[in-house]
C-alpha cells in the first residue's frame, strides 16, 4: 500500500494467488529487524570464537590457565548481547508468518527462552551460579530455542511464509541440537565399559556441538534472505 509517506504495514489480510498470506513492512520495521539479526548473528560468532580460544589457551587439556579465564567471562557477557537481540529478531519473525496458534506459542516458549538464558548467564558472571549448576537449565533454554528454529521453519517451508533456502537452513539447524543430544542420550545407557557406548555417544556430542555453534547462523542468514530482502522491497517500492 502507498501513501505519502511511503509502505503501511497490511497486517495478514494480503493474500497472494498461491493462498500463502503476506505481510508488507514499513521501513523501520525492516531496518531495525535487519539490525538486530545482524547484532545477535555476528555476537554469537564472537561468542563461539572466544568459546573455542578460552578452551584451547585457558583450559588446555583439561588443566586450568588463571591467565586466560577471563575469556570465559568474556563468553558468557556476549552471550547476553546475542540473546537480547535475538528476542527482537524471533518477534519481527511472528509478524511475518501465519498468525496460528503453533507459531505463537513456539515464539513465546523462544523469547522466554532466550530472557531466561540471558539471565543464567548473568548469574554465572556475578558469581551467583556455578557452571556445574548453571549448565544444565541453559542448555535446557538453548534447546526450547533450537525447537522454535525447527518449529517456525518447517511451518514457513511449508507456507511459503519463509525462503525455501531459510527454511531448510532453519530445519537441518533447529534438529541439530536435539537429535543430538538424543542420540548422546542413547549413548549414556549404555553400560560403561561397553566400547558400543562411546559411539553413539561420540556422535551425539558432535552434531549438539555443531548445532550449537551453528545457532549464530540462523539470525544471519533471516538478516541477509529475510530482512534485508524486506529493504530491497520497501526501497524499490518508494522510488515507484
Amino acid at each position: 500500500m502507498r501513501t505519502g509517506h511511503g509502505l503501511v504495514t497490511t497486517g495478514h489480510e494480503a493474500a497472494e494467488p498461491s493462498g500463502v498470506t503476506t505481510t508488507e513492512v514499513t521501513r523501520p520495521a525492516a531496518l531495525d529487524a535487519h539490525r538486530w539479526a545482524m547484532v545477535s548473528g555476528t555476537a554469537g560468532v564472537i561468542a563461539n570464537v572466544v568459546m573455542i580460544v578460552f578452551f584451547a589457551l585457558a583450559q588446555p587439556l583439561g588443566a586450568a590457565n588463571p591467565r586466560f579465564m577471563w575469556l570465559g567471562t568474556a563468553n558468557d557477557a556476549i552471550i547476553v548481547v546475542q540473546f537480547a537481540a535475538f528476542i527482537p529478531v524471533a518477534l519481527a519473525l511472528l509478524d511475518r508468518l501465519p498468525p496460528i496458534r503453533t507459531v505463537q506459542l513456539a515464539t513465546a516458549a523462544a523469547v522466554a527462552a532466550m530472557g531466561a538464558a540471558m539471565m543464567l548467564q548473568l548469574l554465572l558472571i556475578a558469581g551467583l551460579l556455578s557452571f556445574e549448576v548453571q549448565v544444565y537449565p541453559v542448555t535446557a533454554a538453548f534447546a526450547v530455542v533450537f525447537g522454535w528454529v525447527l518449529s517456525i521453519s518447517r511451518i514457513g517451508y511449508r507456507t511459503g511464509a519463509l525462503p525455501r533456502r531459510v527454511a531448510r537452513i532453519g530445519l537441518f539447524l533447529g534438529l541439530s541440537l536435539p537429535v543430538g543430544l538424543f542420540v548422546a542420550g542413547v549413548g549414556l545407557l549404555i553400560p560403561d565399559g561397553v566400547a558400543a557406548r562411546y559411539i553413539p555417544l561420540a556422535i551425539g556430542v558432535v552434531v549438539a556441538a555443531v548445532g550449537w555453534l551453528a545457532l549464530p547462523l540462523w539470525p544471519l542468514v533471516l538478516a541477509r534472505f529475510v530482512f534485508r530482502k524486506e529493504q530491497e522491497s520497501v526501497k524499490e517500492g518508494l522510488l515507484r
